[in-house]
């Protein structure tokens, strides 16, 4: 009768800590998950404005030609693009010019903020593409990452009293965001 007596005690206490642990408490917290998006812009490309032989210096009209930068942003980033002076600004009036390997001589020249539809040249332009105030391009909010073009509108003045040869000039192009 005693070895009965201790195996019903000791099933008893199994039982008993069986329930125990199955009635184990709970508890519960929130996880946060975050991510914070910077704005950003990448210059994926630029093109040059490549006048190539076109100017003529009697002629009595400009010479236009167009390059483009394409941008990249994070939708919602405000980006702006500024163009520097070049190698060989003017002095006194601050125009960029190009330069003659050979002699030296300077080739003025614009460059222009685009006026056309879809950020394109239309040889109208007037307002210079520069690096500060008035003259920085402001093409508004990205609406998405997909890479935008923007033109970039060179004009030659007419009659410039230049020698022959190749003419050069090379400009930083800068997104700021």
């Amino acid at each position: 009768m005693k070895s009965i007596r201790f195996f019903l005690a000791s099933v008893s206490i199994v039982a008993v800590g069986a329930v125990n642990t199955a009635n184990a408490g709970t508890a519960t917290s929130n996880l946060n998950v975050t991510a914070t998006i910077d704005a950003s812009c990448t210059i994926d490309s630029v093109s040059a404005v490549n006048f190539g032989n076109s100017y003529h210096p009697a002629s009595t009209q400009p010479t236009y030609s167009a390059g483009s930068i394409t941008v990249a942003c994070v939708k919602g980033t405000h980006p702006t693009i500024t163009l520097d002076a070049g190698q060989n600004p003017d002095g006194t009036t601050g125009l960029r010019a190009m330069k003659n390997a050979t002699t030296s001589e300077l080739l003025t020249y614009h460059l222009l903020k685009p006026a056309g539809v879809g950020h394109t040249c239309n040889n109208s332009e007037t307002d210079a593409w520069g690096a500060s105030g008035q003259s920085v391009f402001d093409p508004g909010v990205a609406t998405g990452i997909a890479a935008t073009t923007f033109s970039v509108c060179g004009k030659i003045d007419a009659q410039q009293d230049v020698s022959t040869g190749a003419y050069n000039d090379t400009v930083i192009a800068t997104v700021v965001f």
